[in-house]
């Protein structure tokens, strides 16, 4: 029997349905995301967050499990005579892993009948995006903000509960490197007084990778904009350059939802991101809500994630900056 070729909007939502099916394995009744779908989705969430493509991302192959260290800052190459079984323990390499223990998420979303019969082509692609950056966006936000003890109450708490994000990490462990402003407002103190917290042995790579200044993006504004007012030639170079402002010769990165009073000093390979690979779509496209809002179907993304940093004595965490 010949296929039956559908013209106008008819046409139109008949191929995005076929497409549709793509991001809904099997039936339409959900299933783990194709290995393929995937790469596709977890290389848009780090494209689309600027911290997310910084740090180092992992596809974890179980929800518990460790990983490998890269040994930021670390003296890896040895002698002759450190063979195993000949080194006198003075050569010794840290191989402990990085454990990871991810934590549920579930995003969920709906999508328009009107969407599926007025969008012409790509409406998977839509679906796809709307995936990947919402969950890149709200994942940002609870690396830094994360805090599995927050009693905000609300959905804020409902948020910052789901996980540990690196700032509290950084926060709970002993060996972390600290400095305190003393309330004062970002300048130059901050980045030289930073910089000498960070022992010397993760400044040597920086061939490979630098560190960099993490912090609120208001606050780097508020500083450029003091800089402006210096009658000198930097206050002119931040008015009239296009170059970024590097102190001391290390990238700063400003991010909306990073606390005003606190910044980070370390190598975004040191802050790690995993994604479990078993990610489910469920999607109803039945039920008494699609049909009262005129839904195509509800969709539901259901994952596992966690957070971790590699080597807290290579971060220095920066408290007490002035806010407005």
């Amino acid at each position: 029997m010949a296929t039956r070729e559908y013209g106008g909007m008819t046409g139109v939502r008949k191929q995005n349905e076929e497409a549709l099916k793509d991001i809904a394995p099997g039936d339409l009744s959900g299933g783990v995301m194709p290995r393929d779908l995937f790469e596709d989705w977890f290389q848009r969430v780090q494209d689309t967050s600027q911290l997310l493509s910084m740090v180092r991302t992992e596809t974890l192959s179980r929800p518990k499990m460790e990983l490998a260290r890269i040994g930021v800052g670390e003296r890896m190459r040895r002698g002759a005579g450190t063979e195993e079984g000949t080194s006198d323990g003075s050569a010794e390499v840290n191989t402990d892993g990085i454990e990871m223990d991810a934590e549920k998420g579930v995003l969920s979303w709906d999508l328009p009948r009107e969407t599926v019969e007025d969008t012409i082509g790509q409406v998977d692609e839509i679906v796809l995006d709307k995936m990947a950056n919402q969950w890149s966006v709200d994942t940002q936000d609870l690396g830094i903000n994360g805090d599995t003890a927050d009693t905000s109450g609300g959905d804020s708490e409902a948020f910052l509960t789901q996980n540990d994000g690196w700032l509290k990490i950084l926060n709970d462990r002993s060996d972390t490197n600290t400095y305190d402003h003393a309330g004062g407002a970002i300048d130059t103190s901050l980045f030289h007084n930073a910089r000498g917290a960070l022992p010397n042995k993760y400044k040597r790579s920086a061939e490979v990778q630098e560190p960099v200044y993490m912090m609120n993006l208001s606050q780097i504004e508020e500083w450029e904009f003091d800089l402006t007012q210096r009658e000198d030639p930097l206050g002119a170079a931040v008015i009239f350059s296009d170059d970024d402002l590097t102190p001391f010769n290390y990238d700063v990165y400003g991010f909306a939802g990073w606390p005003e009073g606190t910044a980070l000093f370390t190598y975004p390979s040191n802050l790690i991101y995993g994604v479990w690979r078993q990610t489910e779509i469920e999607v109803l496209d039945a039920t008494d809500k699609t049909a009262e809002n005129d839904l195509f179907a509800r969709y539901f993304m259901r994952t596992r994630d966690d957070f971790q940093v590699e080597d807290e004595n290579g971060a220095v965490l920066i408290d007490n900056i002035a806010t407005a």
